[in-house]
């Protein structure tokens, strides 16, 4: 054990009365903070303005703030797909240049046919234009937050063939269908990527596979479980404090040392939901030049009380904005996390058969070794990897 638990042990403990500490005048701080809500809950077309001109990324309302929708049963005969990935990295101090992606997903129909499909589908790269985005002399490596964004495509991509295949190549016919996905549909890492190049080759094929489920009349919505964003809480803080916590003094004024919005996230804002209870809807907002990749289609998203907590939903408007498709979701969502225990239950068998193990890294490596030697190539890494291994003073 090289952590010193007797160095770091105080400050464990100074950690532990903090959050005591904050857990003490938490339930003070969120009531102040919904009655902000409440107070505003009827401006929410001037908040959409406020939102709009702001220089940080705030929601925006698009009904009422206060506004909330029981959700109805689910159709007794429906279908979900649901997609999810993971991946072994390219490593510059092993052996062979590559990466390895797997999708695994879950098609399960309910009902008085019930049938379920639950496969997953491994990619290998390692040719020059796979471990690079190429522009002329220009090569940008696929790693890290790019190759989540390659995977997060992949994985909508194979969500959007499993759609068209349920549909027959053509409609999604008679029998009601979700697709859902894990996390937020919005690629976040090329926001932080202002570049044209970047976001051509990974963003605009990513929002072209959710037009192919947009083109079979599916609604598509994507799951966050202990959301941690803080877009509504930040629009509240800008239209009544000008987002400048320090120069207000609204709060000091009332005798309170703390900014009930400061950092509040949106979760606790819709912790009054009742189970099932959905909040009002936001849309995302984006830069111009962000936005326009989306064609139209900027994820919108509400907070759902689904039991055992305040999840957040995130759905693109041709499913948010029609009366029904919403209601759909609202009630599977729902339906699907009671199945799974707190949690969408055919998200979890996605994970299930998507995520690379321990394990199944070593048997890779072992077979990679194997074919590498009958080539009379060397398995030796970099010599940093091999000084980990190896204990010498």
């Amino acid at each position: 054990m090289t952590l010193d638990m007797l160095k770091v042990g105080p400050r464990v403990a100074g950690l532990g009365r903090a959050m005591g500490a904050r857990a003490a005048r938490h339930p003070g701080l969120v009531a102040r903070a919904r009655q902000v809500l409440h107070d505003q809950a009827d401006r929410w077309e001037m908040l959409a303005g406020v939102a709009a001109s702001a220089s940080v990324r705030l929601a925006t309302p698009l009904e009422r703030l206060d506004a909330r929708a029981a959700a109805g049963p689910p159709p007794r005969d429906h279908r979900v797909i649901a997609t999810d990935g993971s991946q072994i990295e390219p490593d510059r101090h092993g052996i062979a240049d590559y990466y390895l992606l797997n999708i695994g997903w879950a098609d399960v129909t309910y009902g008085s046919r019930p049938a379920a499909a639950l496969d997953s589908e491994p990619g290998l790269y390692f040719e020059r234009d796979e471990l690079f985005i190429i522009q002329g002399r220009r090569r940008v490596p696929i790693r890290e937050q790019l190759l989540s964004a390659k995977r997060a495509r992949q994985e909508l991509g194979k969500a959007a063939d499993l759609a068209i295949q349920a549909a027959g190549g053509t409609a999604a016919g008679e029998l009601p269908t979700v697709v859902l996905a894990d996390g937020t549909l919005l690629l976040w890492v090329l926001e932080e990527r202002p570049d044209d190049f970047l976001r051509g080759e990974l963003l605009a094929p990513y929002v072209d596979e959710m037009l192919r489920i947009r083109d079979l009349e599916l609604p598509l919505a994507s799951y966050i479980s202990r959301p941690r964003s803080t877009q509504v809480s930040g629009l509240l803080l800008e239209a009544t404090c000008g987002g400048d916590v320090q120069g207000c003094g609204g709060c000091t004024e009332r005798g309170d040392d703390l900014c009930p919005l400061d950092g509040l996230y949106d979760r606790e804002l819709f912790s009054d939901l009742r189970p099932g209870e959905r909040s009002a809807r936001f849309s995302m907002t984006l830069k111009d030049d962000l936005a326009a990749y989306y064609r139209g289609e900027v994820p919108q998203f509400f907070y759902l009380n689904v039991g055992s907590e305040l999840a957040r939903v995130e759905l693109p408007p041709w499913t948010g904005d029609d009366p029904a498709a919403l209601e759909l979701v609202q009630a599977v969502v729902l339906d699907q996390c009671r199945k799974g225990l707190g949690y969408p239950a055919v998200l979890a068998r996605a994970h299930e058969r998507a995520i690379v193990s321990m394990g199944d890294r070593l048997a890779f490596q072992y077979l990679l070794d194997g074919i590498l030697a009958r080539q009379g190539l060397p398995a030796r890494p970099s010599e940093k990897q091999r000084s980990k291994r190896v204990r010498a003073v």
